[in-house]
Formats: structure tokens, sequence, C-alpha cells
């Protein structure tokens, strides 16, 4: 029996991972998460553990018998550099064997260069913070690997989608509230990948002797543009997908003071000074800090009708909706025998039918 420990278990993938790994009979799954706020996020709660991601002695504890541990934590750039050196001390303290680190294809920029490969060097000059974060997280643990005894392995997905995804949830927001856009017609390439069709590549790498110290692209097999991507869910809200407004690319500009306050906000200092203050108190702080705002993903038919704002151009997604490039996984295919078990099609079934049970609105397509 396998025992698998998945960091950033209460997030979309780690979730979605701890789901898929309880229900084989092989492996037992041990979700870890930060706080006690985020178990209740989990829809498998046995042998959960607790712990501080910047933290070696907690990590020790929860990889205590794991063989093979998950690192699939989303967050601020300091969050990323900040746990990758404890996450691998911790591992290799308490004997684990493998580390899956789960990183992005944003290494490559959100627009990779034709003929990119995972042995492309990655960008290192991008504007945002939490990109160069992940390249940074994907070079100490190599560095960290040539020197100890627990090896590793990296994704480097694209669009993760699925149910409780924020691609589904945000664009379903977006395309309702009349906000969705397309860039050059919506022809750009989305490099999509159903969030099963990772898992089940990170179950491949599970074992797989070859994997250690490689990189991997994964995706679905379909060539996927961003009409493709929006096309279902607009039908399915009653959207006529060629009324979805056709914007052009603005001018994006970053000011010095935007940058030390990012860099300062999301340094590694910061981010473990937030993550040591109690739970209980962040919460009773963000309670009076944030408006009170309808929760993703249950719309009221008044919103739904309510299609007087206009679209705001986010510079991340100008820069994904101009990608030309699909990213290959035959690496993946190669090494892992990695093949999508789900198709594009199902996916987005899959996720319409978790929008329906959430009352999003269904209706007529208007033409």
């Amino acid at each position: 029996m396998m025992r698998i420990g998945v960091v950033g278990a209460s997030g979309f993938v780690g979730n979605r991972a701890v789901e898929l790994f309880h229900a084989e009979e092989t492996i037992t799954v041990r979700p870890i998460v930060h706080s006690a706020a985020s178990v209740q996020r989990l829809t498998h709660k046995a042998d959960y553990r607790i712990a501080n991601s910047f933290d070696q002695a907690s990590l020790e504890a929860a990889f205590e018998g794991c063989d093979v541990v998950i690192h699939s934590i989303l967050g601020s750039a300091g969050l990323i550099r900040g746990s990758i050196t404890p996450t691998y001390k911790a591992a290799q303290k308490v004997g684990v064997r493998r580390v899956i680190y789960l990183s992005s294809m944003i290494v490559h920029t959100s627009a990779p260069v034709p003929g990119t490969t995972e042995s492309t060097p990655l960008i290192e000059k991008q504007p945002f913070l939490t990109h160069t974060a992940k390249i940074y997280a994907e070079r100490k643990l190599l560095q960290l690997r040539q020197s100890g005894s627990v090896e590793v392995v990296i994704f480097r997905p694209g669009i993760v989608f699925g149910p409780r995804s924020r691609w589904i949830t945000e664009l379903a927001d977006q395309l309702v509230h009349g906000t969705a856009y397309f860039i050059n017609g919506g022809q750009g390439i989305c490099n999509t990948v159903y969030v099963d069709n990772l898992v089940h590549a990170m179950r491949l790498a599970l074992t797989q002797p070859n994997a250690d110290g490689e990189a991997f692209f994964v995706g679905d097999r379909e060539l996927i543009t961003w009409f493709n991507f929006y096309h279902p869910f607009a039908e399915y809200l009653g959207i006529n997908p060629d009324q979805i407004p056709l914007v052009d690319v603005p001018q994006f500009t970053h000011s010095w003071k935007q940058q030390a306050l990012g860099s300062v906000w999301n340094s590694t200092v910061i981010q473990k000074l937030i993550a040591s203050i109690p739970n209980d108190f962040k919460q009773v702080a963000k309670h009076t800090l944030s408006k009170k705002e309808p929760r993703s993903g249950e719309l009221t038919e008044s919103a739904a009708s309510n299609f007087e704002r206009q679209p705001v151009v986010n510079e991340m997604m100008a820069i994904l909706q101009q990608s030309q490039y699909k990213l290959p996984f035959t690496k993946a295919e190669e090494i892992l025998g990695y093949e999508p078990l789900v198709s594009f099609h199902e996916g987005c079934q899959r996720s319409i039918e978790w929008l329906a049970s959430r009352n999003f609105i269904h209706s007529p397509v208007k033409n």
C-alpha cells in the first residue's frame, strides 16, 4: 500500500487528487492543509494533517510514513519560494522517496513561443512575480536533489479546468455579467488540461523511475482555441458566443511603486509573518475589511440579466489569449505512458453539470 501526502489538498487540483487517489485500493492518501478552516473544504478528510508550509518540523510530522509527497500549493510568490526548501528537507528527513511538484507552463510565459519543449530555457524576465517564483521553485528543487536522496518530478500544466475550478466559475461570472471578451477573435491557443488528466499524469509519475529529475507538459488531446473553450459554457448560459465582445490589447504599464509594493508584499518574510498569524484572527480581519458580494457560482436572475458592465482586459488574460502554440506532451507519453483519459468535450460537460448543480442559470441561447 502506497501512502501519498498531498500538500495544498484544499485547493482545486489538490482536492481532486485526494478524491481520485482515495478511490484507489492500492493507495492511502493523506490531505495536508495549512489551517483548520481549510479542512472544511476537503471532500475526503480521513488522515488529514495541518502543517505550516514554511516550517520544516510541522511538515516532517505531516509527511511521516508517506512514500510520495505532491506539492500543489497556490499563493503568493513568497509562499511559492518559501515552501520549497522546508518541503524537500522535511521529505528527506522522514524518508519520503519522491516529491512531485506542480509547477506551470508559465515558466515559459503564458504564451510560449512556437517550438517550446520542456528543455527550452525558462523565461526569467516576466511581469508577474508568481511566474518567476515558479522558476525559482523548480530550480531550487533540482538543486536540492543533486545532494539529496528524495527524487523530484515536475509538471507544467496550462489551463487546468473542471468542476470547482476558478476557470469555470470566473468564466461563468464573466459571461453572465457581460464582461467576457475575446482577443484576436478568440483564435489564440488555449492549452487546456482537464483536471482528471493532470491527476492521471501524476499517478503515472508516482513510480516511473525514469521520471526522476524531469519536467513534463501535460494537456488534453484536442487543439483548443479560446473561442472553443468559451463556447460550451456560453451556450449553456444562454449566450450566443458569437456575440462576445472583441477587444484590442491595451498598453500595460508597471510603475516602480507598484513593483516595489508587490515585491515587499510577496516576499517570503512577509508571507511567513502572515502564516504565523492565527487563522481565527485572519478570518475576522478578512470579514471586517471585505465587502459583502454574491458567492461565485450562486448567481441570481437579476445578475444574469445585467449586461451593462464593460469588459476590462486583464494583462494575464491578454497574454494567454495571444498564444499561438499548443504545448506538446510527447515527453509525458514516452516516459510516463501518459494519454488523456477524459476528452475536452467530456470535461466541459462535467463542468457544466457542476455549474447546474450550483444553480447557475440555464436558458435558451440568445440570437
